[in-house]
């Protein structure tokens, strides 16, 4: 059964960040590559504090072979290849790490996702808190959904990486167009329509040139809903589980400021209001995400890109969640990842008190959870 690969945020080339999954090779599905199974990421370098020279760790890819995963997802940053002085050009240089990663995969039998978590006039961190954080982002000065040439810019690396990629099989590689898509300042019918037609030309732009490649989009708002404008495509729509936030982001410094420690009570699951009455269980996220099922009547494939509980929610609590989590994903015949492989909210190095770890390589494995994930792979 294969199962997960790890991704990461805004330092394109560390292992800190992963993301997992599964591929269904089933030639009936669309675009070939029609599902995915599992997966891990990771996101801030503040909070994950790993060194290493800058590249891509083939012990990372062997480790997740070897756990039977087969899917990794690379968030990215294009800044880290981009002449700032002129978003036109990349240092092809700078990108060789990217190459580097998917002969990896290609070595490993692991998928590949590049995304673009930081792109030109887009990201989820701009206009985040600071001062609550402790995250501090150089924001986007334009806007991909206003400014015309942000967009050709935006468009162009995506140009760029299916030129450079262009015969590398989709069930190796494919591009998520953007990491959680959201206009800030726009109400969100306005927002997903401006996101449609940027998609819609990158969508172009890339099959002109590698008509096969396997193309990922987030839903609209942030990962939560899937996109109708975009069903003509056919491309994959990816979901982002985090719910509900009081459970999975509680004490975590970017997550919503009333999951913050002190603001409520530690969580459970299901879980409690403090009259003890469950608002949120398996039925609950089983009708949120619900409308997701409904894609494979329009032949869109589905994959949930993230899900994850972090490190301040008790170990009892995380596993719970997961469980029901997982079985509500595999009742939708959909794969998924974990965001992330290292870090908080992974399986190595998360310091979640009360974990009994395992000492994997001088590294702290939480094989508890390892065993849910892999008990939750859907074969192909």
């Amino acid at each position: 059964v294969p199962a997960q690969r790890g991704e990461r945020e805004d330092s394109y080339a560390r292992p800190d960040r992963f993301s997992a999954g599964e591929v269904d090779r089933n030639p009936d599905h669309v675009q070939t590559v029609g599902k995915f199974q599992q997966g891990v990421k990771c996101i801030i370098p503040k909070y994950f504090p790993f060194k290493n020279d800058g590249n891509f760790q083939e012990d990372d890819f062997r480790w997740i072979a070897d756990w039977g995963f087969n899917w990794v997802r690379l968030p990215m940053d294009y800044r880290f290849w981009t002449d700032p002085n002129d978003l036109m050009k990349i240092h092809e240089q700078k990108v060789e790490p990217i190459d580097h990663a998917i002969r990896l995969g290609q070595k490993y039998g692991i998928h590949v996702n590049i995304s673009l978590h930081h792109a030109p006039g887009e990201c989820i961190l701009d206009g985040m808190d600071a001062e609550r954080t402790g995250i501090h982002v150089t924001s986007e000065k334009t806007s991909v959904y206003k400014d015309p040439a942000t967009l050709d810019a935006f468009v162009h690396q995506w140009t760029y990486f299916a030129a450079r990629y262009k015969g590398i099989s989709s069930n190796d590689l494919s591009f998520n167009l953007v990491n959680e898509p959201i206009e800030n300042g726009k109400p969100i019918s306005q927002g997903e329509k401006d996101y449609v037609r940027v998609a819609k030309v990158a969508i172009q732009a890339i099959r002109a040139i590698d008509p096969q490649r396997l193309i990922v989009t987030d839903g609209y708002p942030v990962g939560t809903q899937p996109i109708p404008g975009l069903f003509d495509t056919g491309i994959l729509q990816s979901a982002h589980d985090y719910v509900p936030a009081l459970v999975t982001h509680y004490g975590i410094p970017w997550g919503p400021s009333g999951a913050q420690i002190g603001k409520e009570p530690v969580p459970t699951w299901p879980l409690k209001n403090a009259q003890g009455k469950i608002i949120e269980d398996r039925q609950t996220i089983e009708a949120r995400f619900h409308p997701w099922g409904d894609l494979a009547q329009h032949g869109i494939p589905i994959h949930f890109g993230e899900l994850g509980c972090g490190n301040h929610t008790p170990p009892s609590v995380a596993y719970a969640w997961y469980n029901d989590t997982l079985d509500m994903i595999g009742g939708l015949r959909s794969g998924w990842a974990l965001w992330n492989f290292r870090g908080p909210f992974g399986i190595l190095d998360t310091n979640r008190t009360g974990t009994r770890y395992k000492n994997w390589h001088g590294h702290q494995l939480d094989l508890t959870l390892l065993n849910i994930l892999q008990s939750k792979m859907r074969a192909v």
